[in-house]
């Protein structure tokens, strides 16, 4: 789970949605060397509803919120390593900023159809973060459910291609909202929480390794190895 693949700005009040290009390059050639591929989420399901082939390894790679610095920097890098990844977009803001965040946040660009459609033609994902960013367990039912819908037809538009995999945003999920989520016509959802996905994993609480700043190479493969994602660390 990334968010900006970017130096972090002066006087950042999210310094934790940051990872240098450098430590990401450097994670990414931590994961080839272990033997991790990367798959996308339709390959998952594939795997877990219908037997279908994945890697011994297997990993997806995500990254929230859209920023730019996914195409700029990040991109790049996954190409060098043959990885893939999955971008979860706010379907209202495409080629807008980040004015969800904090008062006083500092406003980075994100994504564009132009780099959207660039980065879908070379085997990059993408699923909904929803339409306007808001903390779901919050809102009305009414209105998550048009969260959920109006993100979806926008980003199908866009896309050319069926969205079927959701990031609650701010993680918020309970019973109602994973049901709202089925009911327009999501297959999975994402949060943030440091454990194994399998078989029999709610495909609408599928886990991920929250990546920041902080995140050393060691502690990268100590979580790997501690979560079982890698039993010869």
């Amino acid at each position: 789970m990334y968010h900006a693949v970017d130096r972090i700005p002066e006087g950042a009040r999210s310094p934790r949605n940051y990872v240098p290009p450098d430590d990401f390059g450097a994670q990414l050639e931590l994961l080839a060397r272990l033997g991790y591929q990367t798959i996308s989420f339709s390959e998952w399901l594939g795997y877990r509803d219908h037997g279908q082939s994945i890697p011994a390894r297997p990993i997806i790679l995500t990254f929230d919120d859209g920023y730019r610095s996914v195409w700029e920097r990040a991109w790049p890098l996954l190409k060098r390593f043959g990885f893939s990844a999955t971008v979860f977009l706010i379907s209202s803001f495409i080629g807008k900023t980040n004015v969800w965040d904090d008062p006083g946040t500092a406003l980075e660009p994100l994504l564009g159809t132009r780099e959207i459609l660039e980065m879908r033609d070379a085997g990059i994902g993408f699923g909904s973060h929803t339409h306007t960013h808001p903390p779901l367990t919050t809102i009305p039912p009414e209105r998550v459910l048009d969260e959920l819908r109006t993100s979806r037809a926008t980003l199908e538009r866009v896309l050319g291609a069926p969205v079927g995999v959701l990031c609650y945003p701010y993680g918020k999920q309970n019973a109602t909202v994973r049901a709202l989520a089925r009911e327009a016509g999501f297959q999975a959802g994402v949060i943030a929480r440091r454990r194994l996905n399998s078989v029999r994993t709610d495909c609408f609480r599928l886990t991920r390794i929250p990546i920041d700043h902080r995140m050393t190479l060691a502690r990268l493969r100590w979580t790997l190895a501690r979560l079982r994602w890698l039993h010869y660390a």
